[in-house]
């Protein structure tokens, strides 16, 4: 009688465990976790990103035309205005538009900073050994760094040798 308790009692358990297993199910099923985010895929989220830079572009675009093409040289472009804009609030919005145009170039290298690590250390390396992400990054790294110290000096050479006439 006593291992027949023994038995009922196994099977409670086990049924108990079950019921406990849907329970958790149930309280992981997506209907009860709230409503679900809408992921975008990384092409969705590039394809906006290069959609909006080239709408950036063709604003910069527009405006540089303008300021070169519609208006006088900036020493006459004094009380010329477009729009209710003088040349100096047109250059203002050139120079805005360019910071975000180059912002959004950032984010997109950034987004596709494997790819350009590898572009980089692929010329280096066409063995049958690859280079692994830890290398290709460095190399990215140090390529970025290079680029930011030629516009640093560009930048200090033009600070240092602008004069007035």
């Amino acid at each position: 009688m006593l291992a027949r308790e023994s038995l009922v009692s196994d099977v409670d358990d086990h049924e108990m465990k079950a019921a406990e297993v849907e329970n958790l199910s149930e309280l992981t099923s997506p209907t009860l976790r709230g409503p679900r985010r809408s992921s975008w895929s990384k092409a969705t989220v590039n394809f906006w990103l290069d959609a909006a830079l080239a709408v950036i572009f063709v604003a910069l675009v527009t405006v540089s035309v303008l300021l070169r093409f519609v208006f006088p040289s900036p020493t006459a472009a004094a009380g010329w205005s477009l729009w209710g804009y003088g040349y100096d609030q047109w250059a203002r919005a050139q120079f805005a538009i360019l910071c975000v145009l180059g912002g959004g170039i950032v984010i997109h290298v950034m987004l596709h900073w494997t790819w350009v690590c590898g572009m980089l250390t692929r010329g280096k390396s066409e063995s049958s050994l690859r280079t692994d992400n830890g290398v290709q990054t460095i190399v990215g790294v140090v390529f970025l760094v290079a680029l930011l110290h030629v516009v640093g000096i560009v930048l200090l050479s033009a600070m240092l040798s602008v004069v007035s006439s």
